[in-house]
């Protein structure tokens, strides 16, 4: 009878150890829980100061484009009107050697290379090899 309760008492002992050793493995694992928690929020905390600058950065681009395209738009009416202009000009002086005797002949002057700076410049035959513009 001693001995059965020597085997008895061993066992309770030996449960109670089991008990506690689960007792402190779910211990450790709610302290890792925490640790893990932490490093969670930390890094959300990182991510939403990153997506934060990734938008203000999104913004700065946006307004950039809209500043880049108002630029393009204002220089494409720029050459527009320098190009309707260079269009009559050149209108203006084709009209004037078909008319007139005197700018035809003064159109078709060489112009020498002094005033050229040296960049020597064949003059045409006739006025018909000219671009009709």
């Amino acid at each position: 009878m001693a001995q059965a309760k020597l085997i008895i008492g061993g066992l309770v002992v030996l449960a109670f150890m089991a008990l506690g050793l689960v007792a402190y493995h779910y211990k450790l694992e709610a302290k890792d829980a925490l640790v893990a928690r932490d490093a969670a929020i930390r890094d959300k905390e990182t991510a939403e100061a990153v997506a934060k600058q990734n938008a203000e950065t999104v913004g700065r681009l946006k307004a950039q484009a809209d500043k880049d395209a108002a630029l393009a738009a204002k220089l494409a009416d720029q050459l527009a009107d320098s190009n309707d202009h260079l269009t009559a000009e050149i209108d203006t002086r084709h009209k004037a050697e078909r008319e007139n005797e005197a700018a035809r002949n003064f159109l078709n002057l060489r112009i020498p290379d002094s005033l050229l700076g040296g960049v020597p410049i064949r003059p045409e035959a006739d006025s018909a090899a000219r671009n009709p513009l």
